[in-house]
């Protein structure tokens, strides 16, 4: 029995040790325990990672960002600035690790503590990585989920040019908007699960503001390029339904806590009106070279 319990206590050793479950330090001497060990590979410098993040004063829970924002947020791994710069741990981690970084309240730099704490506290860190985001892998995610939406739905649509699908239920007259013409639209934005983000058409979503369409001169950067690239193909009065691939909506970044990171989003938009607008200015010429003066003989 006493050998059973021997081989027993050694298994749980074994177990223990390959979980991560032990104390580690990164090499400034910052404490950290790796609670769960991923497959994927180590991070490195220039990536950018999708993870969860928790924060403890001791066991009190600070935020979350899992609550905050609802959806992983992007890191770019880059060279730690100080000696409880956190880089330097995120960059010791694989992708699907889990650990919790311990770092003494009264350690961190006066300007930059919380403001609550007290001597012999410890703010404790938690970071989940999820994944290291790769832009073609997230291109290829989102024609796969779009393609999904639209049959889902049942949307006829057509991707155009710039890789926006776009399914036109209304069809308007005249001509499509030139660049730096100023649209006039009535619009619903959604997310692909359904839920309304924003509207020109509901009150529930603008409290206090009053609802009319949006006015902006199209091509010109002032909204995010799905709406540039679909707009600029219909006519004046025209309804159509956009769905945009996030990397030409909000991106890696997304917009909190509406609008998560890599967000495909769905527009039902009205073309209300086009006002011509001043034709993009030319560019200027480069001046031309000076010619070097002669040498002298």
């Amino acid at each position: 029995m006493k050998r059973k319990n021997q081989l027993l206590v050694a298994a749980c050793g074994l177990l223990l040790a390959s979980c991560g479950t032990g104390v580690k330090k990164t090499p400034s001497g910052i404490e950290y325990i790796v609670h769960k060990s991923g497959s994927g590979a180590q991070l490195k410098l220039g990536d950018t990672v999708l993870l969860n993040v928790a924060q403890r004063l001791n066991d009190s829970v600070i935020n979350e960002s899992r609550k905050i924002v609802g959806a992983p947020i992007p890191v770019l791994i880059s060279k730690p600035q100080n000696k409880f710069d956190l880089m330097e741990g995120i960059a010791l981690l694989h992708e699907g690790d889990s650990a919790t970084f311990v770092i003494p309240w009264d350690s961190i730099p006066a300007q930059e503590r919380p403001p609550f704490g007290k001597k012999g506290d410890k703010l404790k860190i938690t970071f989940a990585i999820e994944n290291v985001f790769s832009a073609s892998k997230q291109k290829e995610k989102d024609e796969k989920q779009i393609k999904e939406y639209l049959e889902k739905n049942k949307i006829n649509a057509t991707k155009n040019a710039e890789g926006v699908y776009v399914a036109v239920t209304q069809e308007g007259t005249g001509n499509t908007p030139n660049a730096g013409d100023t649209v006039v639209v009535h619009y619903t934005g959604k997310l692909t699960s359904g839920k309304v983000f924003d509207s020109s058409l509901d009150s529930t979503l603008r409290p206090g503001m009053p609802l009319e369409p949006i006015k902006f001169p199209i091509g010109r950067g002032f909204v995010i390029k799905g709406w540039d690239a679909g707009l600029s193909g219909l006519k004046k009065g025209s309804k159509a339904t956009l769905v945009i691939p996030s990397t030409l909506a909000y991106g890696l970044q997304g917009s909190p806590p509406a609008i998560p990171a890599n967000s495909i989003l769905v527009f039902d938009v009205q073309l209300v009106d086009i006002k011509a607008g001043a034709p993009a200015p030319a560019p200027t010429p480069a001046p031309a070279p000076v010619a070097a003066p002669a040498a002298k003989k």
